[in-house]
């Protein structure tokens, strides 16, 4: 129960940081949402009410980068990534709010394809 504590605690510090009035993407941060996925999927196959937290950090990072993306006339696709991500990953933190952890497991594998879909278009870039 702790980990998952300390788990939430990183993410949403990391997040912190990204929701200033300045907002960049760097490849440091994408990593850091690699990993957070990879790691909200075991918090909610081990049925942890915690990762809300962690997936209510992501949606709000995904919609901070969905508004950074529509200002950025070269990445009009990654506007509908990040919003889809947002969306996915507030009906994670929905679904595990709820109880729903088969929910909750199956948007976390649509939020991971999302994600893989978008760095298959703009990681390279």
């Amino acid at each position: 129960m702790r980990k998952v504590f300390v788990f939430a605690a990183l993410h949403l510090a990391l997040l912190g940081g990204v929701m200033s009035a300045q907002f960049e993407v760097s490849a440091d941060d994408m990593r850091e949402m690699e990993d957070t996925v990879r790691d909200l999927d075991s918090h909610v196959a081990l049925k942890e009410k915690e990762a809300a937290a962690a997936a209510r950090g992501m949606a709000a990072y995904f919609q901070k980068l969905e508004a950074h993306y529509a200002a950025t006339p070269a990445t009009a696709d990654a506007v509908g990534f990040a919003r889809k991500s947002h969306e996915l990953a507030d009906q994670v933190a929905k679904a595990v709010e709820g109880g729903d952890f088969e929910a909750a497991a199956d948007s976390v594998g649509q939020l991971t394809r999302s994600c893989k879909t978008c760095h298959d278009v703009y990681k390279n870039k």
